[in-house]
């Protein structure tokens, strides 16, 4: 049988084609991995979420990149609360909620905006990894952290660099980065004009650099006062509100629907065929 899906632009300031795109599938119930990694690499975005009807009222969902699961992912979590509404699976007025690695996630509509509920994901301070000043192209940061996380793969290296000027013009050394003890790299510092800048690479996961990413602001928001973060790569702005959680408020538009073919249409990726 095929499945509709559509690509959803999340973070946008404008109209489609900004921000970061994400796949969204809504599913009656999950295939088995391999069919979902496979979708994932033929889509080939950044990642690719997978949503599941609980029964009651929510959705368990599970987000993939071209290569390989990961436990939170913001930008495909607005993508996916975006087009439930839009598709009509959740009234205007009601909550998107998801079950995911991570816990339950909430997204509200708050009127042309919606609000994400993530968790808040502190870094403690660590001395900088051996193949950090290789990964930053020999710049020394001028703080180093890492989050918390009980698999290492999802752990984030956070990095802050004296000015956004510095964060601009970074050109990492990405096989560096893959040799860091966390899956990504988060380069972050003061803005000239918004409170944070920051960009996030992601080798490991297929992703050499995200372009926005909702969860990257998980670790770097509670180390401040409520702010804005903007990121280097596409200039979009994301307000941030910093409680026991972070507070994301912004925007999303789908910009492709489409529809995969059954398994007898032999897909491209053999994988989806599984």
């Amino acid at each position: 049988m095929s499945k509709p899906f559509v690509v959803v632009d999340a973070f946008v300031t404008a109209d489609a084609f900004s921000g970061n795109p994400a796949g969204v599938l809504l599913l009656e119930t999950f295939r088995d991995d391999a069919w979902l990694q496979g979708v994932a690499d033929e889509l080939h975005q950044a990642e690719t979420a997978f949503a599941v009807p609980t029964g009651d009222g929510s959705f368990a969902l599970r987000w993939f990149t071209p290569t390989a699961e990961v436990a939170l992912c913001g930008h495909a979590t607005l993508a996916c609360a975006h087009y439930l509404w839009e598709a009509g699976r959740l009234a205007p007025n009601r909550p998107a909620q998801f079950d995911t690695r991570s816990g339950r996630l909430i997204a509200r509509r708050h009127a042309e905006a919606i609000v994400l509920d993530f968790p808040a994901v502190p870094a403690t301070t660590i001395k900088p990894p051996p193949s950090l000043e290789q990964a930053l192209s020999g710049q020394t940061p001028l703080w180093t952290g890492i989050t918390d996380a009980h698999d290492p793969g999802e752990r984030n290296v956070l990095a802050v660099l004296p000015d956004e000027d510095a964060v601009r013009a970074l050109v990492p050394d990405l096989r560096a980065v893959e040799q860091l003890p966390a899956g990504g790299l988060i380069v972050t510092a003061a803005g000239n004009d918004g409170d944070v800048v920051s960009r996030y690479f992601a080798p490991a996961y297929g992703i050499p650099e995200d372009p926005v990413t909702g969860s990257r602001t998980a670790p770097s928001a509670p180390t401040g006062a409520p702010r804005g973060e903007r990121s280097c790569k596409h200039g979009n702005y994301l307000p941030v509100v910093v409680v026991s959680t972070s507070l994301l408020p912004t925007r999303a538009v789908s910009s492709c629907k489409a529809t995969l073919a059954p398994p007898s249409a032999a897909p491209l990726n053999p994988r989806l065929a599984t």
